[in-house]
């Protein structure tokens, strides 16, 4: 079964496709669910739920996956591990084959974790998330010893959200800018006020709060004329929903008393919303304690990450808990070229989920 698990891996790996966009994967998974599975495998809107049942009367838990792939510059590609976190999954519903746990395990391959929609989309429209009594999902994290097990209890990865800003002003010959309505004093002097409406919020504390410009455009490469519209594109992260929130409500008061002195006008879209995911501390030195009695290395960050993930809407509406899997100290960074998800982490790493639901 290891070899067709790699197998299975190489095959999602030669599939890789976008947010929203994984029909082939899904394929790829309910046949390898149904050929090598008693699980009951359903396809749902856009992702693949296979269960585990043992009566109505045991409590219920969840396994997720997520399964896209990122954008690059020959096409979609697996720069992140999710074809290896499917694998992992596939692995854990094997083992469970002929198992008694006194309990149900629901298995989500989940779409669309890249933008932040998926996750939030099954959460609103399952009704099976109300039976779930707890959830886990991990990530692989390349610069730790393969298979050592990453634990945090409360926030494991930061809140994050992308805000583009759009301002439009009047245009005017550039020799007379003062006839007209340029935004770029207004779009400038918002981001070099981001670093003091930070610190307005945190008041010394030492969570992490950050804004970061990602992109701006003022007008066009018209020599004659005044810019008239800019469009300023920010990510926003913290370790608190709330903390994003007051930053994201600081800012476009800021935009919008500008352009009230400017004549000016605004408009604010909201992009890839990541909640923060925050871990139940109970579950999670639950968790802990099986793992370091059994033998396993845990060692716990001392920081959630700085990466948003969108297993946090899981974690708003069922207890749970979210860890990361070592790659290895010399794997390449997540998201960069050099990066290679290794097939090696795949057994210990579905061995510690299986120990999270227990024997009965």
């Amino acid at each position: 079964m290891q070899d067709a698990i790699r197998n299975l891996r190489a095959q999602l790996n030669a599939c890789a496709e976008l947010s929203g966009h994984e029909q082939g994967t899904l394929a790829l998974l309910r046949a390898f669910l149904t050929e090598n599975t008693a699980l009951s495998v359903i396809p749902m809107d856009g992702w693949l739920l296979a269960t585990h049942r043992e009566g109505d009367a045991c409590p219920t838990y969840a396994l997720r996956a997520d399964m896209d792939a990122l954008p690059g510059a020959d096409g979609p590609w697996h720069g992140c591990g999710h074809d290896g976190h499917c694998a992992i999954l596939c692995r854990v519903a094997t083992m469970l084959e002929g198992r008694v746990l006194n309990r149900n395990v629901h298995f989500i391959f989940q779409p669309a974790e890249e933008t932040g929609a998926g996750a939030r989309r099954i959460c609103d429209t399952w009704p099976g998330l109300g039976n779930v009594e707890r959830i886990f999902g991990f990530h692989n994290l390349p610069g730790y010893p393969i298979g050592h097990l990453l634990t945090r209890p409360g926030c494991f990865a930061c809140a994050s959200e992308g805000l583009s800003i759009s301002v439009t002003g009047s245009p005017a010959h550039a020799a007379y800018p003062e006839r007209g309505e340029n935004p770029a004093d207004l779009l400038c002097g918002a981001v070099l006020r981001l670093p003091g409406m930070t610190e307005d919020i945190l008041r010394g504390d030492d969570r992490l709060l950050m804004a970061t410009v990602t992109g701006m455009k003022l007008g066009d490469e018209n020599y004659g004329l005044s810019a008239s519209d800019g469009r300023l594109w920010l990510t926003l992260r913290a370790h608190r929903d709330e903390d994003l929130r007051l930053l994201e409500t600081a800012i476009k008061d800021c935009i919008r008393a500008g352009c009230r002195e400017r004549n000016m006008t605004c408009r604010f879209e909201m992009r890839d919303v990541f909640p923060d995911t925050v871990n139940d501390p109970i579950i999670t030195r639950e968790c802990e304690d099986l793992w370091r009695e059994s033998g396993r290395i845990v060692q716990r960050l001392t920081e959630p990450m700085r990466w948003s993930e969108d297993f946090g809407w899981y974690l708003k509406r069922v207890p749970g808990m979210y860890f990361g899997i070592g790659m290895g100290r010399e794997c390449a960074d997540l998201h960069t070229s050099g990066y290679r998800f290794d097939d090696d982490v795949t057994e210990p790493a579905a061995e510690a989920i299986l120990q999270l639901l227990g024997n009965g």
